[in-house]
C-alpha cells in the first residue's frame, strides 16, 4: 500500500506541470487575428504609399480597436489614428499611409488591441515588411513631388516690382506628397495654402521670378509611367492682381509720378490762363485737374489697421500670415476682394487683411 501511494505521489510530481499547462491553453482562446491585405514591393524616398490591413475579431461585441506603431525608422506615419471600418461580420479593415524619408528606412511594427468595456482584452502585433527603397536621381527642376496624378488647375502671373514678376499656381494631385513641393534657385517661393480632402491634395504655390523669364518649369515623378514628367507654363502678365506683391509700392511707379506731375501742371496752367483771360471755364478746368491730382493721391483711401490684425499673402482663409500689427496703423486701401481688403503698409509692404480689421477715417 505504501508502495502504491509512493508511486501516485511520484506520478503527480512528474506530470502535474504538464496538466496545469494544458489546462491554461484550454482556457485561453485567441480572438484577434491580424494580416496584411496589400503592400507595395517598391517605393521611392519621399513617396506616400498605402498598406491595407485586415483584422478578424472573434468577439461579437467590441468597443474599439486601438492601433499603435513602434520601432519605425525614417518613416512618417501619415494617418496613425485612422479608424477601423467593419467590412463584414467580425472583419475590420484599415488603410495606413506611410512616407519614406531616407533609403535606410524601416517600417514599424503594427499592434492592434481589442477594447471591451473600456478594458484592454487582447493584443496582437505584426511586423510590417519594408519594401525595396529607391532614391530618385537629382534633377534641378524636380519639385520633390511623387504622385499618381498631378494637374495645374489654374495659375496667374502679375508684376512684383521693377525687375520681377510673381506667379501663383493652384496645383492638385492624388497619391502624392504635394506638401513637399519645393523648387531651388528661386528668390522667393513657397506653399501659401495646403488642403487634403482624403482623395486629393491641393496647394497654392507662389514664386517670384525675374521679369525676363518666359516660362515656369518643374518636374514631378509620375508613378503610373514610372518616370519624370515636365510641366511648362508660359508666363504672361495679367492685369488682375491676385497676390500681395510684397515690397511693391504702386505709388513708386514712374508712370504714377509723371501722371501726378501732369495733373498739377495742367491745373496750374489753367489757373494762369484764368488770371490773364478771366474766362470761367479756365477756372473749371483748373479745379478739375486739381481735383484729379488730389484724387490720384488717394486721400479717400487712407484707413486705419487695427492693432493685432494679420496680413496675408493671398486673399484666402488658409493663406500665409507674413505680418501682424502691434499697434493702430495708418494705411492705404488699394483694393477689395470678397471679405478681404488689400492695403499698403507704412513700410511699403502690401498684403490682404479681413474687412473687419479696417477702420475708416
Amino acid at each position: 500500500m505504501k508502495r502504491l501511494f509512493s508511486l501516485l505521489i511520484l506520478f503527480y510530481a512528474l506530470f502535474s506541470p504538464l496538466l496545469a499547462e494544458e489546462s491554461v491553453y484550454e482556457s485561453y482562446s485567441k480572438s484577434l487575428f491580424l494580416s496584411i491585405e496589400d503592400t507595395p514591393k517598391k517605393v521611392y524616398v519621399g513617396q506616400v504609399f498605402p498598406i491595407k490591413v485586415k483584422t478578424i475579431v472573434a468577439h461579437t461585441k467590441i468597443d474599439a480597436l486601438k492601433t499603435t506603431f513602434s520601432d519605425a525608422k525614417n518613416v512618417e506615419i501619415i494617418n496613425a489614428n485612422a479608424p477601423w471600418e467593419l467590412s463584414q461580420d467580425n472583419t475590420y479593415t484599415n488603410t495606413f499611409y506611410f512616407k519614406i524619408n531616407a533609403p535606410t528606412a524601416f517600417l514599424p511594427t503594427l499592434s492592434v488591441t481589442l477594447v471591451q468595456n473600456k478594458t484592454l482584452i487582447e493584443s496582437t502585433s505584426l511586423e510590417l515588411s519594408t519594401p525595396n527603397i529607391v532614391q530618385l536621381k537629382k534633377d534641378p527642376l524636380f519639385s520633390a513631388v511623387i504622385a499618381n496624378t498631378l494637374s495645374i488647375n489654374k495659375y496667374k502671373t502679375t508684376t512684383f516690382d521693377a525687375k520681377n514678376i510673381i506667379t501663383v499656381l493652384e496645383i492638385e494631385a492624388t497619391g502624392a506628397n504635394l506638401k513637399d513641393f519645393k523648387l531651388s534657385g528661386i528668390a522667393k517661393s513657397g506653399i501659401d495654402s495646403f488642403s487634403d480632402n482624403g482623395t486629393s491634395q491641393t496647394i497654392y504655390y507662389y514664386a517670384v521670378l525675374p521679369n525676363y523669364q518666359k516660362n515656369f518649369e518643374f518636374t514631378y515623378f509620375d508613378l503610373p509611367s514610372n518616370k519624370f514628367t515636365k510641366i511648362s507654363l508660359p508666363l504672361t502678365i495679367e492685369n488682375e492682381e491676385v497676390s500681395t506683391q510684397l515690397g511693391l509700392n504702386p505709388k513708386e511707379s514712374i508712370f504714377e509720378f509723371y501722371k501726378s506731375i501732369a495733373y498739377a501742371l495742367l491745373s496750374f496752367t489753367f489757373f494762369l490762363l484764368l488770371i490773364f483771360y478771366r474766362k470761367w471755364y479756365y477756372l473749371l478746368l483748373s479745379l478739375l485737374f486739381l481735383g484729379l491730382y488730389f484724387l490720384d493721391q488717394n486721400p479717400l483711401n487712407h484707413v486705419k489697421l487695427k492693432a493685432g490684425s494679420s496680413m496675408k499673402i493671398l486673399p484666402m482663409e488658409r493663406s500665409t500670415v507674413f505680418y501682424t500689427s502691434d499697434a493702430l496703423l495708418e494705411v492705404e486701401k488699394l483694393g477689395e476682394r470678397e471679405i478681404y481688403i488689400k492695403i499698403l503698409l507704412p513700410d511699403g509692404k502690401i498684403g490682404w487683411t479681413e474687412r473687419e480689421n479696417i477702420i475708416k477715417n
